[in-house]
């Protein structure tokens, strides 16, 4: 394909018509006139030509001026509001039915299709997350809780694995979360690289000696979707202390992307962890919103937890034990209305996480323990876990 550029030479003397560059007999021109200079690859894009260039649509509007100025084009029809006889049999054949009828009194914006009972309250308004849009917030979650479904792992792909065991996820994702804190990566990195590395695994045999490199690679992936500035692979090979190159780092990545499909963009339990913080009026620096981030975050480390349920029911579950934690009431009528969870629909989760929570101090894996150990997060990893749920 070749692509013709056309200059306008109309101010130049000699010239009185355009010419096209490129043409097989091109018209002499003034050798003292200067060569437009070539424009550089992300320099200059204004594209400035000498002279005055006629647009398109503009001859188009010079032609028919006189029929908006003056006097009703012939080409204009003007219909009467009353359905004619002509226009109604014009509508038989059109595969779009119209109603000629009036429309009732009561208008769209009238109907009130999400109706918020007294004893809720209204957290669309005045959130400063995502869903800070009252008229899509309630929307936006629905379409999470579907899509949800769509990227999740499968439950008891651990056991299809000949060479490595839950133990050892364990320990990869205790790994990465030092390397998330190590870097200040957003928290939603954190958590799609673990999304990335179960949906991997549930679809490829993976030995133990790859596994660290399928973790490394995983984020790399999920720092480049979620970061503005995401390490570079330099700094993935120097912290596996160089026991992958960045070619090899580099080959899992186009493996892992091809495996997912490209399926990237996925909701994490981080999205509804926001949403149903803020039904719980949690405050940005409370111990409440730490303390569930820390469960959220700690689940992670358990594969039955993370395979077993749904990103949503993790987030609910957690808030509901920090409420529980912090002598709170567990469920208010708002939490269950923009969650759409009941007690009754959580209750396993809840009752796992607390086992989890409870022996925390009992893993080997330490490392979410340690970063919620700091005064950053309000030491809320030190608080003990409650007895009793009271469910």
């Amino acid at each position: 394909m070749s692509i013709q550029i056309y200059e306008d030479l109309s101010n130049v003397q000699g010239h009185g018509k355009k010419t096209k560059r490129g043409d097989d007999y091109p018209m002499k021109t003034n050798s003292n006139i200067p060569k437009p200079t070539k424009r550089v690859a992300l320099g200059n894009i204004t594209n400035q030509v000498h002279g005055s260039r006629i647009q398109p649509t503009r001859a188009a509007k010079e032609k028919h001026k006189a029929n908006y100025h003056g006097q009703k084009s012939e080409q204009v029809k003007v219909y009467e509001d009353k359905p004619t006889k002509t226009r109604l049999s014009s509508l038989k054949d059109s595969p779009m039915v119209l109603s000629l009828t009036p429309c009732a009194s009561d208008s769209f914006e009238q109907i009130d299709t999400d109706e918020i009972l007294p004893e809720i309250k209204d957290i669309d308004n005045n959130s400063p997350t995502d869903f800070d849009v009252p008229e899509y917030a309630h929307d936006i979650h629905n379409y999470l809780k579907k899509a949800e479904l769509k990227f999740l792992p499968k439950r008891n792909y651990m056991d299809k694995q000949v060479d490595i065991n839950k133990s050892m996820r364990s320990v990869l994702i205790d790994w990465l979360v030092e390397v998330s804190d190590e870097y200040k990566l957003n928290p939603q990195t954190f958590f799609l690289t673990v999304n990335y590395i179960d949906r991997f695994l549930s679809c490829m045999s993976v030995l133990r000696g790859k596994l660290q490199l399928v973790g490394t690679s995983c984020m790399l992936v999920a720092s480049k979707f979620e970061e503005i500035y995401p390490p570079e692979v330099a700094e993935f090979v120097y912290i596996t202390d160089d026991t992958y190159s960045a070619k090899q780092v580099l080959r899992m990545e186009s493996l892992v992307l091809k495996t997912l499909q490209f399926d990237i963009s996925v909701p994490t339990c981080r999205d509804f962890l926001n949403r149903y913080l803020l039904a719980a009026d949690a405050a940005e620096e409370s111990q409440l919103r730490f303390l569930s981030q820390y469960l959220a975050e700690l689940s992670l480390i358990s594969t039955d937890i993370c395979l077993s349920y749904r990103p949503s029911t993790i987030a609910a579950a957690s808030v509901l034990v920090a409420n529980c934690t912090l002598d709170l009431e567990l469920w208010t009528p708002t939490m269950q209305h923009y969650s759409g969870y009941s007690v009754t629909d959580i209750r396993e989760c809840v009752r796992e996480i607390h086992q989890l929570y409870s022996n925390a101090s009992n893993l080997q894996q330490q490392a979410v323990q340690q970063k919620y150990k700091t005064p950053k997060y309000g030491c809320v990893s030190q608080l003990p876990a409650p007895q009793n749920l009271n469910l």
